[in-house]
């Protein structure tokens, strides 16, 4: 029993080494084959490859067991097999995953404000734009000062370039300093733009390297020409990935701040008010346009007082002779009309004389 009970043990065990040793073979030969045709695809032997060559394949290999995309591209060569040069396949370093670069963020934010002293915000603005490295992109002033014309307002508008380590602290000097009636800020993760431009840089970097070298080793005239034309375009485009590249970093480290500020006479309340905080700010409110009026009117009267002056003895004057000539009328109504008195009784007193 127990030998036939083994017979059939020992036939799987050793159909399951024979497959085995068939797979491990076949790996081998695999890798061999590979080897082999890329060699021959390439038109070198498989010594002449670059060690580089094996190094990406490796990379690439690694990446996959790890389900990540290696970022591999074939660089378009120029040169082929006509003008007497082997051709290479240009390998990209795999792409970092997100997770271990720091992330590229762009933060844009927008504030109305409201300001009863325009120009000391103005000021403690640059002040605090100074002082923490920043920069001041635009500025725009209009309008006229709230003292000048309860009417008129002054409003400005600034671009204020922040380092991105101070704009919070930038943020709370603004809250304390003025009120603000609206603010929206944008963030805009530009990581995986500015890793792909990084990537297509340094693939581009290697190109022009080995571009290099085969033009050192080029024995043909169009050899030369094919691949001068080459680098002069590897070089634009690098030049374009590098300009890129730096405006990226001054977009992320360099927060940008857009400010709208009005000059108010009082505050726009944020949040509701109560009864005595309504009662309170209206007492304010008509107390400061009395005291407006009255500031107004002296204002006014002092500053016309050359001309009131001057209307004043005008008036005088012509008072003066109005009076003097209609005191020579009454004078000489009043004159005519004694000498018609006289005229009249003359003849009365003679009639009694001469009944007498």
């Amino acid at each position: 029993m127990k030998e036939k009970f083994n017979r059939p043990c020992y036939l799987v065990l050793s159909v399951i080494l024979v497959a085995c040793l068939t797979a491990a073979c076949g790996k081998g030969g695999s890798k061999s084959a590979m080897a082999e045709t890329t060699a021959a695809a390439y038109d070198v032997a498989p010594v002449a490859i670059a060690p580089e060559f094996y190094a990406a394949e490796e990379t690439a290999a690694s990446y996959q067991e790890d389900g990540l995309d290696n970022g591999y591209y074939e660089g378009d060569y120029a040169v082929t097999e006509e003008m007497g040069l082997d051709t290479a396949m240009v390998s990209a370093p795999a792409q970092p995953s997100p997770s271990t670069v720091n992330r590229k963020l762009i933060r844009t934010v927008s504030l109305d404000v409201e300001t009863t002293d325009f120009d000391n915000l103005l000021s403690t603005i640059q002040s605090a734009v100074s002082t923490g490295n920043g920069y001041i992109e635009q500025s725009d002033i209009s309008g006229t000062s709230i003292s000048a014309s309860p009417d008129q307002h002054r409003y400005a508008f600034l671009i204020v370039r922040i380092p991105s380590a101070g704009l919070n602290g930038f943020l709370s000097q603004m809250a304390q300093q003025s009120n603000i009636i609206n603010r929206s800020e944008n963030v805009q993760d530009v990581t995986l733009q500015y890793s792909d431009i990084e990537s297509r840089k340094k693939s581009l970097t290697i190109e022009q390297e080995r571009l290099w070298a085969l033009l050192e080793k080029a024995d043909t005239l169009e050899a030369v020409i094919a691949l001068e034309e080459r680098l002069s375009e590897i070089r634009y485009e690098l030049e374009g990935f590098e300009s890129q590249l730096r405006i990226y970093d001054n977009q992320v480290d360099y927060s940008t701040v857009h400010i709208r500020i009005q000059e108010v006479g009082v505050f726009t309340p944020t949040v509701p008010d109560s009864v005595g905080t309504r009662i309170q700010k209206g007492f304010i409110r008509n107390l400061n346009n009395v005291i407006r009026s009255i500031t107004d009117f002296l204002v006014w009267f002092l500053s016309h007082l050359p001309a009131l002056v001057m209307l004043a003895v005008i008036v005088g004057v012509l008072f003066f002779f109005t009076r003097f000539f209609y005191r020579k009328k009454v004078e000489k109504m009043a004159g005519t009309d004694t000498s018609q008195k006289g005229f009249l009784k003359a003849p009365e007193k003679t009639s009694k004389k001469e009944d007498d």
